[in-house]
């Protein structure tokens, strides 16, 4: 790796301070500078020599989104020597002697009916998503319990709409902001068995 100074930029800020982490390390990093006029925005910058500084800058996820850019580059001369650790080899006789897992190439291996079990036909349900009756079905009724309910309710007279959103708030605690039309606050005075009679 060549050395050299470069500089970062942040473009739409003037200032951040950040963390990088390269491995177990962590590098504190503050971009400043960063001016907002008339005539346009220059960027926050962080100038470095330090590789390994450089490094943790390049490999965070804000300089491969480019939040974080190379703003300019130096070369300085010389070189970096960047070294890869060695890979660890186990030393122990462990795997020795482990045979692989035999994998099966047919598909349904291990199913039901490998073991002798087959569905009952009778047990299948075959569901159709796309005709659904029942909704028209409970619609009806609850057109018609909701009727039936209405002369269950106890009746309550309110001057307004607000005198009815008031006594839900203090009595059941509900948000009166929810409750913007009289609908609305007929629905939520039917959970609680009341009816409002707007006189």
């Amino acid at each position: 790796m060549r050395r050299s100074k470069r500089t970062y930029a942040i473009f739409h800020l003037t200032e951040k301070h950040t963390a990088f982490y390269l491995g177990k390390m962590r590098v504190q990093v503050s971009f400043t500078g960063g001016i907002i006029t008339k005539k346009g925005v220059t960027p926050a910058t962080f100038t470095t020599e330090d590789p390994v500084v450089q490094l943790a800058i390049e490999s965070s996820d804000d300089f491969r989104r480019g939040v974080i850019r190379l703003k300019s580059e130096y070369p300085l001369g010389g070189d970096v020597p960047v070294g890869v650790n060695p890979r660890e080899v186990a030393t122990t006789d462990e795997h020795i002697g482990v045979e692989e897992p035999e994998y099966c190439d047919t598909p349904m291996a291990g199913m039901p009916s490998d073991y002798g079990y087959e569905p009952d036909p009778d047990m299948v349900v075959d569901y159709d998503y796309e005709a659904q009756p029942a909704e028209a079905d409970s619609a009806a009724s609850g057109e018609a319990t909701a009727e039936a309910d209405e002369s269950v309710l106890e009746v309550l007279d309110a001057s307004c709409k607000d005198v009815a959103k008031q006594y839900l708030e203090e009595h059941f605690g509900e948000n009166p902001a929810k409750l913007r039309t009289r609908d609305d606050v007929q629905r939520c005075a039917a959970k609680y068995g009341i009816r409002f009679n707007f006189v």
